[in-house]
Formats: structure tokens, sequence, C-alpha cells
């Protein structure tokens, strides 16, 4: 109810009076240059500034060629099934030629290594190519577990028990 009061003893015309102290006032004087003239510094556009980029030759891969097939002998295996991120390979060949104390190439030089002999690059990933520690553990857990299975295999063939033999000596 007192709402209702409220609504109906509510008078706009009376509220919204203009009165002395509300007066808008006349807006100050522009400022002869904008506030962010005097806070900017001049700049080139970026085109005009980044012209070294023109000037640098493109990579010749035969200053890599050496280095380069050093490391693949040393850290990779070919294999066809294999396939290599071409990330982890740089980044792994860059490691190598710094460790070395040799300067490795740009990724593109890199993969252009790799097409000159022969390799198949989809999708960042080199096809029948390995990292020789990967590739070794997979084969030493491939043989381990050969080697389980054959074993389980001469256990049963030596005169252990089937899984029925076994049961009925469980019902005896």
């Amino acid at each position: 109810m007192l709402a209702t009061r409220r609504w109906r003893d509510w008078n706009s015309a009376q509220r919204l009076e203009k009165s002395a102290d509300q007066e808008l006032t006349k807006p100050t004087k522009r400022p002869r240059e904008p506030l962010s003239s005097v806070l900017s510094v001049h700049t080139q556009p970026i085109s005009r500034t980044n012209t070294l980029s023109g000037t640098v030759p493109p990579h010749d891969p035969a200053a890599w060629r050496e280095p380069f097939t050093r490391w693949l002998d040393f850290a990779c295996v070919r294999s066809p099934r294999w396939f290599t991120s071409v990330a982890h390979l740089h980044t792994a060949y860059c490691e190598w030629e710094e460790m070395k104390g040799g300067v490795p190439c740009t990724r593109d030089t890199f993969e252009r290594l790799f097409r000159e002999l022969g390799f198949l690059l989809p999708n960042g990933l080199v096809s029948g190519l390995a990292f020789r520690e990967d590739f070794e553990a997979h084969e030493r857990f491939q043989n381990l577990a050969s080697t389980k299975t054959a074993s389980s295999r001469l256990a049963d063939s030596k005169g252990a028990m089937t899984p029925k033999q076994n049961a009925a000596r469980r019902h005896r």
C-alpha cells in the first residue's frame, strides 16, 4: 500500500524543476593540441623500419649438409613405420649443433635438408624416421614381451597344468 501511495503522490514536474545551482555550465575552451600529441612519440611505420629482412639472403643448405648428415646418423634411425615431429627433430638438432660448438640452421633449411634426402614431411612429421633412443627402447620392449610369451609357452609345454586341469584339481 505504501508503494501505491508514493506512486500516486509523486509529481514529476515538481521534481524536475530547474534551480540556479543545477544550471549547466559552458564547456571550457578546447586545447589547441590534443592531449595525446603531448604523450605520443613519433615512430616510423614498421614496413620502413624492417628493411633488414629483405637484405638477408636465404640460407644455403650446403653449409649444413655435412653436420646434418652426421647428426642424422648419430641420433636417428630409418624405419618405415615411424613418424617423428619436425619440431622435435629440429630442437634436438639445434641442441646437438650448439653442444658441438656449431651454429644450427633455421627450420626451413632443416626441412629442405630432409626433402633433399628423400623424406616426406606430411603435416609437420618426418615419415620413416625415428629417434634412435626411442627406436631402441621400443625394440627392447618388443623383445622383452616376446621372451615373456615364449617362456610362458615353454612352461606350458614342460608339464604346467592347463586351466582345465587346474579347475579339475580344485574340485577334488
